[in-house]
């Protein structure tokens, strides 16, 4: 018997521009784009379930039980949003108060930082998936 995923990214500005990758069990299941939610029919069953956009992923295990429907959404995590931030910030405050370039510097270290960390040991924590009410 079959059950069904239902797939939502949430809208984001980061990444907004850009297709994701759906594989279940490393087996590709198409592309979602930002705001768009897609159904996936599945025996029942454990799986593993990733998002992937280029080097970035995010990865969860789900159980699809028989005739049940069950509703995941991902976001980028927050690190992410400070790699985007950060920058913005720092040039902002740069060209509007003439703050001394160190300054900027010190904002930037933080967007720095995660940027490395998300690029090596967090590119597969770069997406968080939350489970919504179970819907059958």
């Amino acid at each position: 018997m079959k059950g069904t995923l239902i797939l939502h990214r949430k809208k984001n500005f980061n990444g907004m521009a850009v297709g994701m990758d759906i594989f279940i069990n490393d087996k590709p299941y198409g592309r979602i784009n930002s705001g768009e939610q897609k159904e996936i029919e599945l025996e029942a069953g454990t799986y593993n379930l990733k998002v992937q956009q280029n080097v970035k992923s995010g990865e969860q295990q789900i159980t699809i039980e028989e005739n049940k429907t069950i509703k995941y959404s991902f976001t980028p995590n927050l690190l992410s949003i400070i790699t985007v931030a950060a920058p913005l910030i720092a040039f902002g405050l740069l060209f509007l108060f003439k703050l001394p370039l160190s300054y900027a510097a010190l904002i930037l270290l933080p967007g720095a930082i995660a940027s490395v960390y998300l690029l090596t040991a967090g590119k597969t924590k770069y997406f968080l998936f939350k489970r919504e009410n179970q819907l059958k």
